[in-house]
């Protein structure tokens, strides 16, 4: 595995604005701020463009860069091996949270907590990896299949999942056809886009990328205005207000995601501790999003961000800016630990657990067909 220090440091610093952007959300989301009930105005618009929507942008802009390397790889064994580290740093997560739940809130250490902290993956306790490994157990064969298409058949899927998920997402529900969102087919959606354009496109321009960029966030803001003011005038229809940066797959969600990604692709540095850094983003991620955790974070008191709002509005945003960038590097160091000790333990040889269990599974197979 490649070291820190030769990891593009660009795309690591992406790697850490995303999850940046996602833990900021999670602030506006799930303190006690109803930004979506906040008076009409300037504040209002750009926490619901920027900040809300981050969350959205983010996914996009994280998973983004895991298709970019993924274009590139292959194979069962490299997919189930990806699923099998993802699978240990959840899982030391998830055991390490609940033990902490048990040691200082046991009200809320339930029997469904304890069964989703011993199978985090099967039991969806956070969604994005979830999706993440569900999605690397069909990559394998989702990137032969693509490489046996050409440019014209490649593009073409591109065009009609772009339709489905896309184009139709804007007139009704994904479920009314039985397409889900929000799960592992949006990374095959994202997936199918990424490594069309690695594979059979020129590189983007920066300023064709700063167009997408500008536009996208266009889009969100007037949809932040136009629902604003309906809301303002009728009471109704409050969700209106962040409809087109809700979700993932949405136009100008996607538009600004892969924009951002092409904007620090094309740039190259190097930078130990950025890398380092961009090393414990999955782990913010686990940490900040497990149930106990994310209730202990957002329902702090000392996050009191209505109270805020109604008293020095102006304050709002950089309040809400910096409490996702704390909550970011307090998770970072406890991360850092975890990899710490990981690399005098597990990762002292990454992968050999694996390889001895893959090892096993094919000298049986093969002593099966030498009997037969």
């Amino acid at each position: 595995m490649a070291s820190h220090s030769q990891r593009n440091s660009s795309i690591e610093t992406l790697r850490i604005l995303a999850m940046l952007m996602i833990v900021t959300s999670h602030c506006v989301m799930f303190t006690n701020l109803d930004a979506l009930a906040l008076p009409f105005g300037v504040n209002k618009v750009l926490i619901e463009t920027f900040l809300y929507s981050g969350g959205k942008v983010g996914v996009v802009a994280f998973f983004a860069i895991s298709a970019w390397y993924l274009s590139e790889a292959g194979g069962v064994k490299a997919g189930l091996c990806r699923v099998w580290i993802l699978e240990r740093e959840m899982l030391f997560w998830s055991l390490v949270l609940l033990a902490a739940t048990v040691a200082f809130d046991r009200s809320q250490a339930g029997v469904r907590l304890a069964t989703s902290s011993l199978f985090p993956t099967i039991t969806g306790l956070w969604w994005y990896p979830a999706a993440y490994a569900v999605f690397l157990l069909f990559f394998p064969f989702l990137v032969a299949g693509l490489r046996a298409l050409d440019k014209t058949a490649h593009g073409a899927l591109a065009i009609v999942m772009f339709v489905l998920f896309t184009g139709l997402d804007m007139v009704m529900p994904l479920s009314a056809v039985g397409l889900p969102g929000g799960n592992y087919l949006s990374f095959v959606y994202i997936y199918v886009i990424i490594t069309y354009y690695r594979w059979h496109m020129r590189p983007m321009r920066d300023v064709t990328a700063w167009w997408m960029l500008g536009g996208g966030y266009a889009l969100i803001a007037a949809g932040a205005v136009g629902g604003g003011v309906l809301y303002a005038m009728t009471g109704r229809l409050q969700v209106l207000q962040v409809y087109l940066g809700k979700v993932e797959f949405r136009l100008p969600v996607l538009v600004v995601g892969l924009a951002l990604f092409v904007l620090f692709e094309r740039h190259e540095f190097h930078n130990a501790v950025v890398n380092t850094i961009a090393s414990s983003t999955f782990g913010v991620y686990l940490i900040s999003e497990y149930p106990t955790v994310r209730q202990w974070l957002w329902h702090n008191p000392l996050f009191d961000f209505a109270a805020l709002a109604a008293d020095h509005p102006i304050a709002l945003i950089p309040a809400l800016v910096g409490a996702g960038c704390v909550v970011f590097l307090a998770c970072m160091v406890l991360d850092q630990a975890r990899g710490l000790l990981f690399r005098v333990t597990v990762d002292r040889n990454r992968g050999k657990w694996f390889d001895k269990l893959t090892g096993a599974i094919d000298a049986r197979f093969a002593n099966r067909k030498e009997t037969v």
